[in-house]
């Protein structure tokens, strides 16, 4: 493996995240060593994936997968396991924002069940400290009212990181349509356990 793509990968026992700029599906192939994973930050999600998806330009993998509706659907509908670079149960989309119900809490009917929302509007800042979109963190419900342990994180990007010739009207309005989402099986660690499990300790900050 070069030198250039092991900067880009990240490992469960040092970098947190993977530099979302630089890695491709097609680079790295098969030969991605055990421990490995493809875990882009909030900010690089939106900024080389998202905004490249609103300006037309081509998204730095395609390992998030681009599909136009993703929200209305029951986790077991997203077929998670075609995502080999990413943890169990998780993955990556860009799609089109999908209709919501609002009011005393906001939710996103699904097939068999809703997304609700549990935490809105959170900042995301680059590495220079600057506000580049929002973060909406949904909690899957099944039916009957139970509450799973599927979670849904919804990035949206501002229009004041896209370049200011690039900003018409159609790229305004798609930044109001399109979003990235990050949809996973959040894992819980019960006190009486004893076991160490290295994903819940870095999932510690996440929603």
């Amino acid at each position: 493996m070069s030198m250039e793509m092991t900067k880009v990968l990240a490992s469960s026992s040092s970098e947190k995240h993977v530099d979302a700029k630089v890695v491709a599906e097609k680079e790295i192939g098969d030969n991605l060593p055990p421990g490995y994973y493809f875990l882009p930050s909030p900010s690089q999600l939106i900024q080389h994936y998202l905004v490249q998806k609103i300006l037309g330009l081509p998204v730095a993998s395609d390992i998030v997968k681009i599909m136009d509706s993703v929200e209305h659907l029951d986790p077991d509908q997203l077929k998670l396991d075609e995502f080999k670079y990413s943890r169990d149960n998780e993955g990556y989309y860009i799609t089109k924002k999908v209709e919501r119900k609002t009011g005393v809490e906001t939710s996103i009917k699904t097939t068999t069940g809703h997304w609700k929302e549990s935490k809105s509007n959170s900042h995301i800042f680059n590495k220079g400290s600057q506000i580049v979109g929002y973060k909406n963190t949904f909690t899957f419900y099944q039916a009957d009212g139970k509450e799973t342990a599927w979670r849904l994180n919804e990035y949206t990007a501002i229009p004041d990181i896209v370049p200011v010739d690039a900003l018409t009207d159609t790229v305004q309005a798609k930044i109001e349509e399109y979003v990235a989402c990050r949809i996973r099986f959040k894992k819980v660690k019960l006190p009486e356990e004893i076991i160490y499990d290295e994903e819940i300790e870095m999932d510690e900050d996440e929603d």
